[in-house]
């Protein structure tokens, strides 16, 4: 096998190889028999027929296409091994010459990750703004899980008031008309703000169980049915109930009620619980900032192929996460937001993919690697997420290709995590003062 080579740009190899004629005659040919093995031949049992019999049943072409199909992977192949292409993604067939009886030429390209110069990634000063624990966190805690222990008790018949929850029937109509499924009965609302739709609740206020009132509100412009988004709406509501949330005492009972011995084993709990996220916020943070300093002192020219992949991955994300809502994806990329939103994915890919590149380049300089043993929880977790049992996964060839996937997947978790560790390792982390947030100027 001859080959030819050529760099096109940052990230772009352009290959042509050759390939003996007598191996591109065996490629076809064993094309013939699968093809032929596939077809029903009159006089000929399946896989029987001669060549010329299947060349005129389906095309000389066609079994040359099918002849590449199975040597040109096996080629490409070769060639990434031999000339040791660090590719990013599947070769490209761009152009091949196949007459039978002569050498089989190729034409492809290779997409190779760009190269990229590190700067300085060790012995860096990495100063951290500290998180800490807000001096009322624990009266915030007990608070909130008061709150979700609380129960919902009707009150004798009063105007609605922010903070209630209100059980209501109630009447959409759009243009005049009754929007489809735009009647409710039973509804429970709680009243806060912007709740439901902006402006809704507000209007409530004041208002007086079993008298209908009217709302005068607006659908979104990214309202999931885009029939409606953007249309004014009015809705003829009537209050059934006004609810009230009432709250447990947080007392020795109220611990003993969530499975704690005492009041105080409870707060000794929620303490641990919260300075080990505090903690954790601590290391993230730290992770970033030196991930970030080592991105920004390398030089790096990335491919627009890659941030299009990458971005292509982020909105495919998006998009399930829309249909998960019940909207229309094409309404989405059709709302006056998109647009922003597109523009902030593609900044994002460019940093992911960035990111990448640097973090692998720190992998190559400094030969880390990863063992089984040590992608073990990646790939445990992973697994949890599926719940397929072990003998499912021998026997079934499509579930276990993808849990190879998972695999490399879990190799990859761990690999990044590893790195990220060495950086941190080889960095100064001094925790500093948080910045204070600065209060808005107030008009006078």
């Amino acid at each position: 096998m001859k080959k030819t080579l050529e760099r096109e740009g940052n990230n772009v190899v352009k290959v042509g190889v050759e390939i003996e004629a007598d191996k591109a005659l065996k490629a076809y040919e064993v094309a013939c028999r699968q093809v032929s093995s596939r077809l029903n031949i009159p006089g000929f049992r399946r896989g029987k027929a001669p060549r010329n019999i299947v060349e005129r049943a389906v095309g000389v072409d066609f079994l040359k296409r099918e002849a590449l199909e199975n040597l040109v992977p096996e080629v490409l192949g070769q060639v990434i091994v031999d000339e040791k292409l660090d590719i990013i993604a599947e070769p490209q067939l761009e152009s091949y010459e196949f007459n039978l009886g002569e050498p089989l030429r190729l034409n492809a390209s290779f997409e190779v990750r760009p190269e990229v110069k590190l700067g300085n990634y060790r012995g860096l000063k990495i100063e951290v703004p500290e998180a800490k624990l807000p001096e009322d966190s624990m009266e915030k805690a007990l608070k909130s899980l008061a709150e979700a222990r609380s129960t919902l008790q009707t009150v004798d018949p009063r105007p609605a008031a922010m903070g209630d929850t209100l059980l209501m029937d109630f009447e959409c109509y759009s243009e005049g008309k009754l929007v489809e499924g735009g009647k409710a009965e039973g509804l429970l609302l709680e009243m806060k703000e912007g709740n439901f739709l902006p402006g809704f609740c507000e209007q409530l206020i004041g208002k007086e169980p079993e008298k209908q009132t009217e709302v005068n509100a607006k659908f979104p412009d990214s309202y999931r049915n885009a029939e409606l988004a953007g249309k004014d709406a009015n809705f003829k509501v009537t209050i059934k109930e006004v609810r009230t949330r009432v709250m447990p005492e947080i007392n020795e009972e109220f611990a003993k009620s969530i499975g704690q011995e005492s009041l105080e084993t409870l707060k000794t709990a929620l303490q641990d619980r919260m300075e080990a996220e505090i903690k954790g916020e601590n290391e993230a943070r730290s992770q970033k900032l030196a991930v970030d300093a080592v991105v920004a002192a390398a030089e790096v020219e990335i491919p627009d192929s890659m941030i299009d992949r990458e971005c292509n991955l982020l909105l495919q994300h998006l998009k399930r996460m829309v249909e998960e809502r019940g909207q229309s994806w094409e309404g989405f990329v059709n709302t006056k937001e998109y647009p922003e939103i597109y523009m902030e994915k593609k900044a994002e890919a460019k940093q992911r993919v960035l990111t990448s590149l640097v973090l692998g380049a720190v992998v190559r300089a400094e030969s880390l690697a990863v063992t089984e043993e040590e992608s073990a929880p990646y790939l445990a977790e992973l697994v949890s997420r599926y719940n397929v049992p072990v003998e499912r996964i021998r026997q079934d060839e499509q579930i276990r290709r993808a849990f190879e996937t998972l695999s490399r997947q879990a190799m990859e978790e761990a690999l990044t995590r590893k790195v990220v560790d060495f950086l941190l390792a080889q960095s100064e982390i001094n925790f500093v003062p948080e910045p204070e947030e600065k209060e808005e100027a107030k008009p006078e």
